[in-house]
């Protein structure tokens, strides 16, 4: 299979490095790491989001969900997305010691990314929470903000976080099981039927439902394709603001990434996500990928790299490797 993509590693005023909660800037949002008034990062599209991203009601929060027990899903990761000096929310998991998979839509067009592992509750200081800011990411070549589809990327991290009972990898799903029946757990920060996003971590137990039947809903019936996964709305549960890049896990394993759904979200209607199984070969391919290029670089001694393609006819851009 030959793969076409482009690595977008974008460097911001400072290199890729470990940060501690007091160096995080949020002028103008908040003074702890709590969501506060932060925007929520959601896609846009025709019918239910705000093509600005704007923090409006737009969809992509725990609806109907329950209080996550302290470290209970320690995969589970908060993203601070920088994006034209402007911050926005978003979640994503730990799938590898050094790399964090979210949605497209949440590292578009973004200068960094505030990385935050081993987390419960944001608004209160945590001894198991370490705290990254990187601007190494890899965003899905056939990302489509119209038709939102391919809404998949890859975080990397400055260097292997070390794992523990609070901080961990969730393993991803592969093969060509569809889930449909099957109930899992929709996990975030996002906002709660309350209105207000939540600093505690959430869940709410979803059940996935046909593709089919998610595209009889008319304002879904032109977006849901085969790499899309579906839950029921029923009883008014799901995802909304602030869930967006995390997942949808079934019995340890993730199966699907937060991407969109209705613009109201107490309507009881499917949240949809990026179907993992889909994507599989593509993490890996874009995580070998970059490894490969990388130790290729060091071993030249070469700190900037110029557009190159080779291995799966890949075509990378690299503006610094810090």
């Amino acid at each position: 299979m030959v793969w076409n993509y482009v690595l977008l590693i974008n460097v911001a005023l400072a290199c890729t490095g470990f940060i501690s909660a007091q160096e995080i800037d949020l002028s103008g949002f908040s003074t702890t790491l709590g969501i506060g008034d932060i925007p929520v990062r959601v896609p846009p599209s025709q019918f239910t989001f705000n093509k600005d991203r704007a923090p409006a009601t737009i969809s992509t929060r725990i609806i109907g969900g329950n209080v996550a027990t302290s470290n209970e899903y320690p995969y589970q990761v908060a993203l601070y997305v920088y994006i034209q000096r402007m911050l926005y929310f978003c979640g994503g998991t730990l799938i590898t010691q050094q790399w964090v998979l979210t949605a497209a839509h949440c590292a578009e067009s973004a200068t960094s990314i505030v990385v935050i592992l081993g987390s419960h509750n944001l608004a209160e200081e945590e001894d198991t929470r370490i705290i990254y800011n990187t601007s190494t990411f890899i965003i899905h070549e056939n990302w489509d903000a119209d038709t939102l589809q391919n809404d998949i990327a890859l975080i990397k991290l400055p260097t292997s976080v070390k794992l523990s009972s609070y901080i961990n990898v969730v393993p991803i799903a592969s093969g060509s099981d569809l889930y449909e029946g099957l109930t899992g757990q929709c996990l975030g920060w996002g906002k709660t039927l309350l209105g207000s996003l939540s600093d505690e971590l959430r869940y709410v137990d979803v059940e996935v439902i046909s593709n089919d039947n998610c595209s009889s809903y008319s304002d879904y019936t032109t977006y849901i394709m085969d790499q899309h996964l579906c839950t029921s709305g029923a009883g008014i549960v799901g995802s909304c603001n602030g869930d967006s890049g995390g997942p949808l896990v079934i019995e340890g394993t993730q199966v699907g990434i937060v991407s969109f759904g209705a613009s109201d979200c107490s309507a009881g209607l499917p949240s949809v996500f990026a179907r993992l199984t889909t994507f599989y070969d593509w993490i890996n391919t874009s995580i070998n990928y970059y490894n490969a290029t990388l130790m290729n670089s060091s071993s030249k001694g070469s700190r900037t790299l110029s557009t190159l393609g080779f291995f799966y006819g890949v075509t990378a851009t690299w503006f610094m490797i810090c």
